[in-house]
Formats: structure tokens, sequence, C-alpha cells
């Protein structure tokens, strides 16, 4: 059948706040597609396998990384179907363009997408209608044990606690994450127990395409990318967009400053310099730890439930860019 599907979030910040937005872009869609509002994740994946089962040709998402995150997650283990390895990343979905509408839009950010959700949404009505070609901008999804998570920003560590503090005492947004990152940057200069806590080295082990990352003491942080732009404008996985069907993955087996000294390097794409520092192009990563390890996924924070956390190249996604 094919057509157009908006997915919309009704926990979603930006349209809590513009309750009209959700009538806007009904108004836009027309009769040309679907729109949707799964109250639940389990509802998601239902909403997701009827789409399927339909052709549809494009899934619009209307909300910010979170909802895009939970929509990318659902995606890939709906039209995967238990798929693994190469047979998972050779999976074709629906394109997919996001109506950006969240507190945090990390990811439109990385593809260059600034048009507002309304005016994006008609661009894509009209061209469908005329039979148009859409332009598009591919990044390879990261599968979080075997289909638990999909997206494109992972970390432990660092990342994860830095996540934690964020959504502590429920307000969010920009100004909230530079706030944190500031006081992290602020106490790793002097040495206060904020950073030696967010800093902290998890005592995990880490396998990157069967070989052993060496480093005996754990790490602050491991992290993983298949987009460049970590969030607030920092290129931490400057390799990412270089590399597709490829993990950007580096290690933090070292101190708070040694990161700390160097975030204009990263926010100017460039590597991190230091031997304490691993930074490799890989396909799949496994951490493994005596304790439930917590991590970080496309800003969403996901409390520790395995010892063992797998990552691997998942399939392209092709988003539409104006």
């Amino acid at each position: 059948m094919g057509g157009i599907a908006v997915i919309s979030n009704p926990r979603s910040g930006a349209n809590k706040r513009n309750p009209e937005l959700l009538q806007r872009l009904a108004y836009v869609l027309g009769d040309q597609g679907e729109l949707a509002q799964p109250p639940d994740l389990d509802h998601l994946e239902d909403t997701i396998r009827n789409l399927r089962d339909r052709d549809i040709d494009i899934l619009c998402v209307n909300g910010g990384d979170g909802t895009l995150h939970k929509v990318v997650s659902a995606l890939v283990r709906v039209y995967a179907e238990g798929a693994e390895g190469t047979a998972r990343e050779r999976i074709t979905l629906p394109k997919v363009a996001i109506l950006k509408s969240g507190t945090v839009n990390t990811l439109a950010r990385n593809i260059g997408l600034k048009m507002p959700a309304r005016p994006f949404l008609g661009t894509i009505v009209d061209t469908w209608h005329g039979k148009g070609a859409f332009r598009t901008v591919e990044r390879n999804a990261l599968v979080v044990n075997g289909g638990e998570s999909s997206g494109f920003l992972f970390g432990t560590g660092v990342l994860s606690r830095f996540m934690e503090a964020y959504y502590a005492g429920g307000t969010t947004g920009v100004v909230k994450a530079l706030r944190v990152l500031a006081r992290g940057v602020l106490s790793a200069l002097l040495g206060t127990r904020f950073a030696r806590d967010l800093f902290a080295r998890d005592l995990v082990t880490v396998t990157v395409d069967g070989r052993p990352w060496k480093a005996q003491d754990g790490y602050a942080a491991v992290a993983v990318g298949t987009t460049n732009d970590l969030g607030l404008g920092f290129q931490l996985f400057h390799a990412a967009k270089s590399h597709p069907d490829h993990l950007h993955a580096l290690g933090f087996p070292c101190a708070p400053m040694t990161p700390v000294s160097q975030l204009h390097r990263v926010y100017l794409g460039q590597p991190m310099r230091g031997d304490d520092i691993y930074d490799q192009v890989a396909k799949s990563i496994v951490i493994d730890s005596p304790v439930p390890v917590s991590y970080m996924i496309d800003g969403d924070f996901v409390a520790g439930q395995h010892k063992r956390l797998t990552v691997e190249v998942g399939p392209r996604v092709r988003f539409i860019v104006p």
C-alpha cells in the first residue's frame, strides 16, 4: 500500500507545551497518510508492525531524541524479525523523517535538519504527492543486546552518570545540560567529589571485534557512536560519518583531567591525544562487568539490568532532509 505515517509522542515535552501542533500536523498530512499516538512501548511496537504490514514508505517521528530512539528501537525489532549480525544490517527500513519537536534534538542537528515540524511535513507531503525524489542522509543504527535498544549514540560510565544527573530534579533542556557540564568541568579542575563520582572507573572489561582492550583497572567511560555529534556540539565520534557500516568506539581508562583538558579538540571534531585513550573503528563491542551496567542511548538513561552489554552495527536508517 505504501504511503506516509506520522508517529507522535504524547509525552514529548514540546508536544505538551504546544498541544495544537498535533492538530496542525494532522491538517498538513490530510488524507495522504496516518497519524498515530501509541500510549506506551508495547503499543508502539504494534503500531510499527501494522505499518510494516502496510509496506509504509515514509515514517515521520514527531518528538525529540528520546522519541526517535524508541521508534528506531521498535523499527529494528519489528523489521529484523530476529535476524542477527550481517542479516540484521541488511534489512531495509522505511525512510525516516524527524519532525523535531522535542526538548533535545541532537540527531536532527547531526543530519543538518533545521526546518520546524509543520513546514517539513508539508514539504514531505508535497514531494510525495508530486512523486518527487527525496534527499536522504544515511546513518547506521547501533543495536544493544540484540535489539533491547537501538540508536546512534551509546555510553557507559561518565556518559551514563551525566544523563542521570541531567534528569535529576525533573527539569531538562540545553541550559540544564550546560549547567551539569560546567559543574563537572569545574569539579574536575578543583578535584571535588562531583567529578570523582562522575569519572569513577567501572570495573569492566571491553572486547572490540574479538580483541580485548588492555586496561586493567576499568574505564571511566566506554562510548560508541555512528554519528559524530554527542550533544552540545561535541564531535566525540569524529570517525563515524566517514566509516559507514561501522561503529566508532572510545574507551577512557584515564583520570578526569585527561578528557576535560581536551574538550576543545572534541568540539572541533579532532581525535583526543593520549596513550591511555582507546579510539577504534569496529563492528562490535562487548562490555563485561561483575555488576549490571547502566548506559546512555541517544540521551536516554537506562538503569543497569545486564552484566554484559553487546553493541553491534545495525541497519542503515535513511533520514529525509529538506
